[in-house]
C-alpha cells in the first residue's frame, strides 16, 4: 500500500465541517489574550510588602488568569484603575506567583478575585472576595484620602 496525499476535496470538506469549531477556538484564544492580566513582578515577598507600606493608598487585587470571573472583571478593574489615578495605585497580584503566595496566605485569600484597600502604612481598611465592588472600593479610598 502506498501512502497517498490527502485529496484537495477532503481538506475542503474538513474546513467546511469544522469552520465553526475553528472560529470559536480562535475567538476564545483572542479573548484570553485581550483579557489576561500580566503579572506584576516583585523580587521578593519583602519587596512586595515594602511597596504596600510605601505611603501610598493601594488597591490590591488577587487574581488568577485561570479564573473566569477575574478575566471578565478585568475591564472593570481597568476602569477603576483609571478612575483612581493620582489617588491610589492598583496592584494586581497573581495568586500563583510564589512571591505573592505568602501574602495571600497571611491575608486569608481563599478565592479569587479578592480585593483589598490598603492604607499607606500597610493597614488593610477594606476587603472583599468576588467580583469587584468598584463603588465600595472608591468609597474606601476616598475615606482614606480624607483622613490623611
Amino acid at each position: 500500500m502506498e501512502d497517498t496525499p490527502p485529496k484537495p476535496n477532503a481538506l475542503r470538506g474538513f474546513w467546511k465541517e469544522n469552520w465553526l469549531v475553528i472560529l470559536v477556538v480562535l475567538g476564545l484564544a483572542l479573548a484570553y489574550l485581550i483579557l489576561h492580566t500580566p503579572r506584576q513582578a516583585f523580587a521578593s515577598t519583602e519587596a512586595l510588602q515594602a511597596q504596600l507600606r510605601s505611603g501610598q493608598i493601594t488597591v490590591v487585587e488577587f487574581y488568577s488568569n485561570s479564573c473566569n470571573i477575574c478575566l471578565i472583571s478585568k475591564p472593570k478593574v481597568d476602569r477603576l484603575e483609571a478612575d483612581l489615578a493620582g489617588r491610589a495605585r492598583v496592584l494586581r497580584l497573581d495568586v500563583k506567583d510564589p512571591v505573592v503566595q505568602p501574602l495571600a496566605n497571611d491575608w486569608q485569600v481563599y478565592g479569587v478575585p479578592t480585593f483589598f484597600v490598603v492604607a499607606g502604612d500597610g493597614t488593610i481598611v477594606y476587603g472583599r472576595a468576588g467580583a469587584p465592588d468598584t463603588e465600595g472600593i472608591k468609597a474606601a479610598v476616598a475615606a482614606l484620602a480624607a483622613s490623611q
